[in-house]
């Protein structure tokens, strides 16, 4: 039985989070939408050569691609010759927010566009992007993808000179302060290179000019994903920039690089290209959720193919916490563990199985604490001839608030399953992420709090938590190598509490402030 203790209003992210305490328990679990990690955003732009191709259809193509990256909102913003710039955004998903009525009125050869998942500021039309800015000194529209940690302080820097900043969101302070470096220089790589000297946190860009100036820019860690290709026929070429390779191939594009740390590209309106390094970090810092659970499979990032890590986090698993039971299968939690559940069959030699159907018509909601069991319900059912007396290793690719995987767990044994062994490809999630996904506290996470009550032997208590048989965890050696990059490559904060930005003592006051909470209880 649980009861009610407490609601806390988060300022970082204009959310609720309430409270859940078990009867005679010590463990102090949150309700939250989605037990998944959530990026910030998917970004497109697309620039053609040929004035009188409108690439209106190809943008939502491509946020159609990304759309995994966010589900809260869409826009795209296009230029057409006329020296101004178009833009459209709305909430829901792409199909939703650009409908074909929609779509029909907006033409252009070149564009950005956005997908959203908002990690400051909360579900509301005004912070969907592109962010299309004007003023007495500058015109232009950008698509972001990252977090700006020390936003708070360049927010009251801005507003202490006389800006008036409308709303508490880091896209707004960070399209003000390169609206603000505009008036010493037009000169955008200037202009990039300046604000990088002011900006803690994470951003992958682009950015739109009313004259046709398409650039696209990683920062200096390259936290996010962002690279460039190029489709070339008969008739016309396009220059395209995406979050991820995966929109290359839909758009029938030659994949050309990957934009590096510290890199902007910029492409003129006659299709030339130029690149300019702002930043020699010896140290970069790709986020490893990318390769754990962000990306789509089919994507390739920074030289690394996504699908292929995945299933090296199976192999690898399998050989860290082995099975050796009879009558075992591999069962993937749909669809998040499925590349590193065949890792793991292929390595252990035991039976893949799907033995949990997902219906595909159930889309995420922001679920009440009630319902929750109803929900998981509705998302997956087991299937019953595949698991009746077996023996089942479940693989998922990480546990981050731990609402749902008990009842899954739960699912499998009245499936008929025997017992349920669960394997995790990502190490344990113990630490906040500042630089754009969604756990800013580590109340909210699972290792986090269990973490606090038993340091030695919290992934037990997490096993008793959830109601596993066994349960095993990725090595943070073991991800690092299954991935294929260096230590010095990747952002490992979440799992090692490592991290490279400045700005950790603001943020961590909201972990003070839930800390502070439950000690009042």
């Amino acid at each position: 039985m649980k009861e009610f203790i407490s609601c806390s209003y988060n300022p970082k992210n204009n959310s609720i989070y309430s409270r859940i305490k078990e009867k005679n328990s010590s463990f102090c679990s949150f309700i939250y939408p989605n037990d998944k990690p959530q990026d910030k955003c998917g970004i497109v732009g697309i620039s053609s050569l040929d004035s009188k191709y409108s690439i209106v259809h190809d943008l939502y193509l491509g946020l159609m691609t990304l759309q995994h990256r966010g589900q809260e909102s869409a826009g795209i913003s296009i230029v057409n010759g006329t020296k101004k710039v178009y833009t459209f955004k709305d909430l829901g998903l792409v199909a939703q927010a650009l409908d074909p009525e929609t779509l029909k009125n907006y033409w252009g050869n070149i564009g950005i566009g956005h997908v959203r998942y908002g990690t400051t500021a909360g579900s509301d039309v005004y912070f969907a992007q592109p962010y299309h800015i004007t003023t007495n000194q500058i015109e232009f529209s950008y698509a972001f993808n990252g977090t700006i940690a020390n936003y708070m302080k360049l927010k009251a820097q801005m507003e202490d000179s006389g800006l008036i900043i409308i709303k508490d969101s880091d896209t707004e302070v960070f399209a003000n302060l390169l609206a603000s470096l505009s008036i010493d220089t037009k000169d955008w790589i200037a202009i990039f290179k300046i604000a990088a000297k002011y900006l803690d946190g994470s951003y992958s860009l682009t950015l739109l000019t009313p004259e046709g100036d398409l650039y696209a820019v990683r920062d200096p860690y390259g936290f996010k994903p962002l690279c460039h290709g190029i489709f070339n026929d008969d008739q016309r070429t396009r220059n395209i920039i995406a979050s991820e390779s995966c929109v290359m191939d839909t758009l029938h594009a030659e994949f050309i690089a990957d934009i590096k740390p510290g890199q902007i590209l910029h492409i003129d309106p006659d299709g030339n290209t130029n690149k300019e390094i702002f930043s020699t970090n010896s140290r970069t810092a790709l986020c490893q959720f990318e390769f754990v659970y962000f990306a789509r499979p089919d994507s390739v990032i920074d030289g690394i193919p996504v699908n292929k890590a995945r299933e090296n986090f199976g192999r690898n698993l399998a050989k860290e916490h082995p099975i050796d039971l009879a009558n075992t299968i591999v069962v993937p939690i749909p669809d998040s563990g499925r590349s590193a559940a065949l890792g793991f069959a292929k390595e252990s030699g035991l039976t893949y199985e799907e033995g949990l159907m997902k219906n595909r018509y159930s889309w995420r909601t922001f679920i009440m604490p009630t319902a929750r069991k109803k929900a998981v319900s509705e998302k997956l059912n087991a299937i019953r001839s595949t698991l009746k007396n077996k023996n089942v290793v479940l693989v998922d690719d990480s546990i981050v608030r731990g609402t749902t995987i008990s009842q899954i767990i739960t699912l499998l044994r009245r499936g008929g399953a025997k017992s349920v062994h669960v394997r995790i490809s990502c190490p344990p999630v113990r630490c906040p992420c500042y630089m754009g996904i969604d756990f800013p506290t580590k109340q909210e996470l699972l290792a986090g709090r269990v973490e606090k009550i038993d340091k030695e032997n919290y992934i037990e208590l997490i096993r008793k938590e959830i109601g596993a048989d066994s349960l095993g965890y990725q090595s943070v050696e073991g991800l690092i190598q299954c991935i294929g990059l260096r230590k010095d490559q990747l952002c490992l904060a979440c799992l090692t509490e490592e991290y490279l930005i400045k700005s950790i003592p603001d943020l961590q006051a909201l972990d003070v402030f839930f800390e502070r909470s439950m000690h009042r209880v």
